[in-house]
């Protein structure tokens, strides 16, 4: 039975009827000529639906509440009407209960937010989820594939120089999916995309107009993508399918950072299903009180996503199907304070380096959007966040930075020789570590916020990549391309198993070692500040069976590194020297028994297989030239048996 509301009109609904479809809280659409409606709201007694056409009240709806089951303040009824839905395309909505006007939190589609900074009458439209997907392939990315890119929609090309149609919207940054895909990264993590209140941030000391930029604030309609980062803000949903789709079609992952705010689990769960579903997202980070991995892991939708989170200290982890992903915020402290040659980092950076949790992956990163960009790292001592109207009190002191020898922006040459050689070990560091690596967006061609550590209310040239500086730092760009052509060709970073550090199999030395600048001793005094780590051909499964050696040297003193002696002839060739463009003899020796490392620099180094003949040698059986390299370190040129690495 339902209730007719007129016979003949123009007016969309027609007919009401009690007692709705319950699976779904808000609005769900239940085909074309039919909606329902579930609304909790404490203590009223009465419920309208009220609906707009341009700004202008068409029709109010009364919404029964379930009062024959003691239910009086839940609201639930179905909506009738001819081609309903379509109609309701040109519509926005409110409720009134009892006098009062209010959106529901699973609102999926917000008007009044059009223009980002600025709020008008906060309504929610209608959303029809068809959507053709055809020819999206998605797939979702291993974690030995995986190259993470946190990024702002809004920032990431609202500058002018990116080029796009319009800037700053999800259609901008679908025409910015080829240069990430040439870049090598293939998983967007995306500051929060729902519609949150911008104006929603405390007053500055100084008076100063602010807005929050980043997105992490008390409340928001999570169910909504933000109608001002869409070219249609009518239909922002739409555009953020087509960025998704794309992406996939770029073989690229995408990943929502979710920030709920007191929050039940139920309603977590739904919008995280809701996003996964109609919206086919491949994972979240989800900051909430409330959440639990061990509940996504047995949910028939969640469960076939990705999450990521600071510790997952209790959860129930799958080697086989790893969908919890650590960010290892610790990583971000060590690697930096080994490059600016703090005493005591070189264990703790070794394994952060290689860290590995089995049913675990573990991601590494040395800046984010809560800190320094990667230039700022090496050009500020201490943060200037001045312009945030907080008189440099906000944002961490502790940044671990160096400037290099300059305070900011400098044409000394020193410095910034300096700093390109910094930038560059940064980047090995990052990229060539054995965790997943998460890049934060400009890293790659030397962003800068001046300084600012703490930007989460500058809207302005501060936060927005400036695009010109591709090809001003393109030797940065550069060599983020070719870390990452390396990462995805070497093969220690796609073994199915994890590293032991011992040699399990008695193929000779442990699949992974730790050295000093002599091989096979991994003693670091408090004042070491120099690391090596060989990778071991036979352990790599590959054909070619080519050993990998990495040294850094943090010290402000070049160093002669021995190389370990896995083979006789001793064919070690230079992949990459991060001091290359400063070097002035070779840093093999003759015998290439030794790399002499600048200071400062990092050196990656590949060994070739024994291929049957030997290493030129003496009379004596010695190699050539090399007694007295024998002789100096002699018992520490080969492993032990079952020797471990640290």
């Amino acid at each position: 039975m339902g209730d007719i509301l007129s016979e003949k009109t123009d007016k969309p609904v027609t007919k009401v009827s009690g007692m709705a479809y319950l699976k779904h809280m808000g609005v769900t659409v239940l085909d074309d000529d039919c909606i329902s409606v579930n609304i909790f709201r404490p203590g009223a007694s009465s419920l309208r639906l009220n609906l707009y056409r341009e700004n202008r009240l068409v029709q109010q709806v009364t919404i029964p509440s379930l009062k024959e089951v003691s239910m009086d303040d839940f609201f639930s009824a179905r909506l009738y009407g001819e081609k309903l839905v379509e109609k309701l395309d040109d519509y926005s909505y409110d409720f009134v209960a009892d006098g009062e006007h209010f959106v529901n939190t699973s609102a999926e589609i917000i008007t009044g937010r059009e223009s980002f900074g600025k709020k008008g009458k906060i309504r929610a439209r209608f959303v029809n989820h068809e959507y053709d997907w055809d020819g999206e392939k998605r797939r979702l990315i291993e974690p030995e594939d995986m190259v993470i890119y946190e990024t702002h929609v809004r920032g990431f090309t609202k500058h002018k120089s990116s080029g796009v149609k319009y800037p700053g919207t999800f259609a901008g940054m679908i025409e910015k999916l080829p240069y990430l895909k040439k870049l090598g990264v293939n998983t967007l993590f995306l500051l929060p995309i729902y519609d949150f209140d911008e104006l929603d941030i405390r007053e500055s000391v100084t008076d100063q107009k602010r807005v929050n930029y980043w997105g992490y604030t008390g409340e928001a309609y999570y169910f909504a993508p933000k109608a001002s980062y869409s070219s249609d803000p009518l239909h922002p949903g739409r555009e953020f399918k087509e960025l998704i789709k794309q992406s996939h079609k770029q073989g690229m992952n995408i990943v929502l950072d979710m920030f709920f705010m007191k929050k039940s689990p139920d309603y977590v769960l739904d919008c995280l299903r809701h996003y996964v579903v109609n919206y086919h997202v491949d994972g979240f980070r989800v900051m909430s009180d409330f959440f639990n991995a061990n509940i996504v892991r047995d949910d028939p939708i969640l469960s076939h996503v990705r999450f990521f989170g600071y510790s997952w200290e209790g959860s129930v982890a799958d080697a086989q199907k790893p969908m919890l992903f650590e960010m290892n915020d610790g990583f971000k402290e060590i690697a930096r304070r080994f490059v600016k040659s703090d005493e005591g980092q070189v264990e703790s950076f070794y394994r952060g380096f290689r860290a590995e949790r089995t049913g675990v992956v573990k991601v590494n990163y040395i800046t984010a959007h809560d800190g320094f960009t990667l230039r700022d790292l090496i050009s500020y001592d201490i943060k200037h966040n001045e312009a945030n109207g907080e008189k440099n009190r906000d944002g961490t002191d502790y940044n671990y930075s160096w400037n290099c020898g300059y305070e900011g922006p400098t044409r000394r040459k020193g410095v910034l020789s300096m700093r390109t050689k910094q930038e560059k070990n940064f980047l090995v560091m990052l990229l060539l570590g054995l965790p997943v690596p998460m890049l934060l967006m400009g890293d790659e061609f030397g962003n800068t916020q001046k300084g600012n550590n703490n930007a989460y209310c500058q809207d302005n040239s501060t936060t927005w990549l400036d695009w010109t500086l591709l090809e001003k730092n393109k030797e940065t760009y550069d060599c983020v391309r070719f870390l990452l052509k390396l990462r995805r060709e070497l093969p220690m970073f796609h073994r199915e198993a994890a590293f032991s550090g011992f040699d399990h199999k008695g193929l000779g030395a442990p699949d992974i070692s730790n050295h000093s600048r002599e091989p096979w001793n991994n003693n670091y005094p408090y004042y070491c500040r120099e690391l090596g780590i060989l990778y071991y051909g036979p352990y790599l499964g590959t054909k070619d069976g080519k050993s990998y050696y990495i040294a850094f040297n943090m010290h402000w003193e070049a160093h002669d590194f021995y190389l370990p002696d896995i083979t006789k002839a001793r064919k070690w060739e230079v992949i990459l020297d991060t001091a290359a463009s400063v070097r002035k003899t070779p840093g093999l020796n003759e015998n290439r028994t030794a790399y002499h490392v600048e200071a400062r620099s990092i050196v990656l180094l590949e060994c070739a297989k024994e291929s049957g003949s030997s290493a030129r040698t003496s009379k004596k059986g010695k190699t050539k030239n090399d007694s007295t390299s024998d002789r100096k370190h002699k018992g520490v040129s080969k492993p032990a048996p079952g020797r471990k690495s640290v």
